[in-house]
Order: C-alpha cells, then structure tokens, then sequence
C-alpha cells in the first residue's frame, strides 16, 4: 500500500511539473520588438501523442507577432482557449517562441532547437535554477533561462513537428 501512495505522488509530481509548461507572468522577450521567422508559418503536426498540442497553425499577425491556433489539442492541454499571440525571441545563440492565450495575462515558453526543410524540434523551457519564483521580470526570466540552459537536462524532452 506504501509503494502504491509513494508511485501516485511520484506519477501526480511528474505530470504536474512535467506534463504541460507553466504560465509565467513575464515574457521572454520585449513583445513586438524581434521580427517574426517566416519558417514558422503554416500548420505544423507534432509526432507525439503525448504532446499538449497536436496540431498548430501559425499565421502573421503583424511583421512582429504571430496569429497562433491550436487545431488539435492533446490530452494533456490545459488552456481555455485555441486562440493566442505568439512571438519569437533570441537568447544565447537559440530561438525561443512565447505565447499568451487571448484570455489570459500568463506567458508560455518554448526553445526551438532545429527548423528547416518542413521540420522543427521543440521543447518546453524549463526553470532548472530558480524556478517560477526567481522570475520577477522579463531580465530575470531571462537570467533564469540561460542559467537552466546549462543543465544537461535542459531540453531532454523534445517534441518533432511537421509542417503540412
């Protein structure tokens, strides 16, 4: 009975800090200031059924910002909303994408690994130093990022998409 309660806690833990990325109050970068990247546009299909979003279509919005609909949603989603403003921001050599959902003031993070010729490999930004509570500006998420970033952990997880 004692290594069934331990495994709940585990598995409740793991889903909980892993399953879906968490909403921070600040984006990663200054939010229409870096131009879109056009390779982004387009509907992309994830490879894993586990993802929080199967299906994506990115449109532009303006020269700085995305138009991004989720068109298929995994089991693990958590938003309210399909509809969000996306933007892409650089950070120690890599492209991060953040969104905020229409309906909410959060901001959620993701690192672009690899792109080109009709593929992408993503994976959710991970607060490996300080966690949610050091990030009290866009500086310090900033700082809290790169310091994670040099984890080897960092990034282990990836989801590959498919542009259709």
């Amino acid at each position: 009975m004692k290594k069934l309660l331990h495994l709940s806690i585990f598995i409740l833990v793991i889903t909980t800090f892993y399953g879906c990325p968490v909403g921070i109050d600040y984006p990663l970068g200054v939010t229409g200031t870096e131009k879109i990247n056009k390779d982004l546009l387009g509907t992309w299909v994830s490879d894993s059924p586990e993802a929080e979003v199967l299906k994506v279509k990115f449109e532009k919005n303006d020269d700085n910002s995305y138009k991004v609909t989720v068109l298929e949603r995994g089991e693990m989603y958590a938003l309210e909303t399909d509809n969000l403003t996306g933007w892409v921001t650089e950070l120690e050599g890599k492209t991060f994408l953040f969104f905020k959902p229409e309906n909410e003031e959060k901001y959620y993070h993701y690192m672009i690994k690899e792109i080109g010729n009709g593929t992408m490999v993503t994976c959710d930004v991970s607060l490996l130093d300080g966690g949610v509570d050091a990030v009290t500006s866009t500086e310090a998420l900033r700082k809290q990022v790169a310091s994670s970033m040099k984890s080897p952990e960092y990034g282990a997880e990836s989801i590959s998409w498919t542009k259709e």
